[in-house]
């Protein structure tokens, strides 16, 4: 979609991608917009599930973290630094 995962300045520290099975699953991540500079690109073997592990400070994404590309991937997980949203509380759960 056209509108960011995460909107603010953040640090990808790590990710989590599962294939769907359909085959190789490619996620690719841009920052600024979904034509932005393209910062990762994760590439899942089919039916397998990856963890990334970025080290030191991860990658920085200084205008929030956009998905350009999502193809053959079930489910992804961002692993940042601690983030503060809006309209999170401590009764989100």
């Amino acid at each position: 979609g056209a509108s960011a995962i995460i909107s603010q300045p953040i640090r990808l520290k790590g990710i989590i991608v599962a294939s769907d099975g359909g085959g190789a699953g490619v996620l690719e991540l841009t920052t600024t917009s979904n034509s932005g500079t393209t910062l990762f690109i994760a590439d899942v073997p089919t039916g397998d599930l990856v963890n990334f592990s970025f080290p030191d400070d991860g990658i920085l994404f200084p205008k929030g973290i956009f998905c350009k590309t999502k193809t053959n991937v079930a489910a992804y997980t961002l692993l940042t630094d601690k983030y503060s949203g809006p309209n999170l509380t401590t009764t989100n759960t």
